[in-house]
């Protein structure tokens, strides 16, 4: 009999998406005898869960990060999340999310929210299915809305041994714990274009230095165009990438600023596919601490500069990458051009962080977590 395997996910931030994605595929190529979903709950809320989602976009766009910081730790606690539960059923438990997930009757279920593992535990109270349930926490700290329902899923994956130990002081069986590691596209990581390649494609010599910025964040946010003209007025030696995503407001107006200015050592780009080849050539990446974005440049090596994001658990990320010095964090325009000119000055601190990165394992997040489910 075929196994069912379901990757849920929800779109509070790219990241959850991205490494559901990557679990997903990896299992499909590795197992073409498994019948694997993915499932997006966000396409299944009604106005509270719509609502939900949209306020996580006007965080990311307006950067409310105090704010964000405000609740992110007043809902850290126990007492505070009693009502987790009745909040996710009534913003996504629907009769159309319970028939595509009844009707698909998984054997597993991951899942990269806690809104997901939330809705599978229910179900699987209300004996509307029986599967086991492996949540997938994106970021490099727990909080208690992800183990919420800890006596009832059947494991956790994270990012180290540390976030293990958290876990475990707050009450989940170590026994549980995976600290695989946050899953990431291997099959992209093991077929990279040659350095020569990527510089061509790009147009540079591969003589300087080269700086990848990711200054996309949400659609119409002209929060990092100042971050990008304070880059690009130090005038250093180094080719700088820029890359708005989806952000069109943002790259328009950052190409412009390139073309007023005859700026030949910067490229600016919108949504790319090419990230990790990016990331190969790159010796910085500059990007604010998202999980996935952490957790691609660990696996690549390169150190990061951390500017500002929306608080909350990136806040957490940002200081793992500190304490392991595998980057620098900045808390405004100032101390980001002030750090720029240090790094430029001393090229050293960049090449001391790539040496304690390139220490690090190598990521085997989706095999370990295949091997995990085809076990059970």
């Amino acid at each position: 009999m075929k196994k069912k395997v379901l990757v849920l996910y929800a779109r509070y931030g790219s990241g959850h998406a991205a490494i559901a994605k990557y679990v997903a595929n990896y299992i499909k190529e590795k197992n073409s005898n498994w019948i694997v979903e993915l499932l997006d709950i966000s396409d299944y809320g009604n106005w509270l869960g719509r609502t939900g989602v949209k306020v996580m976009d006007f965080v990311g766009k307006h950067r409310t990060a105090l704010i964000f910081d405000f609740f992110y730790e007043l809902m850290d606690h126990r007492i505070s999340t009693m009502g987790d539960n009745a909040i996710t059923k009534r913003s996504y438990d629907n009769k159309r999310l319970r028939k595509i997930i009844v009707d698909f009757n998984p054997d597993v279920v991951i899942s990269s929210h806690f809104y997901c593992s939330n809705i599978i535990t229910y179900y699987n109270k209300l004996g509307l299915i029986k599967t086991k349930l492996y949540t997938i926490i994106t970021d490099y700290r727990t909080h208690e809305c992800w183990i919420r329902n800890k006596k009832l899923e059947d494991g956790y994956i994270v990012g180290n041994e540390v976030v293990k130990e958290e876990l475990v002081e707050r009450g989940v069986e170590a026994k549980k714990v995976y600290p695989y590691g946050l899953p990431l596209n291997l099959e992209k990581i093991h077929h990279l274009d040659s350095k020569e390649v990527i510089y061509h494609r790009y147009n540079i010599e591969g003589k300087r230095k080269v700086y990848l910025f990711f200054g996309g964040s949400s659609a119409g946010s002209m929060y990092y165009y100042d971050y990008f003209k304070a880059l690009a007025k130090l005038n250093l030696d180094a080719d700088v990438i820029f890359i708005s995503g989806h952000n069109e407001k943002l790259r328009s107006k950052c190409a412009n600023y390139v073309l007023k200015n005859n700026l030949s050592n910067i490229n600016v780009l919108g949504y790319s596919k090419d990230v990790l080849n990016l990331m190969k050539i790159s010796d910085l990446v500059i990007s604010k601490p998202g999980g996935a974005t952490v957790t691609e440049c660990l696996e690549m090596r390169v150190p990061m500069l951390l500017v500002p994001g929306v608080g909350g658990q990136e806040k957490y990320n940002a200081r793992f990458m500190t304490r392991k010095r595998y980057g620098i964090k900045v808390r405004n325009v100032w101390a980001f051009k002030r750090v720029l000119k240090r790094l430029e000055a001393s090229p050293i601190t960049l090449k001391k962080a790539k040496e304690r990165l390139n220490k690090l394992d190598d990521n085997k997040s989706v095999e370990k977590i295949y091997n995990l489910i085809n076990k059970g």
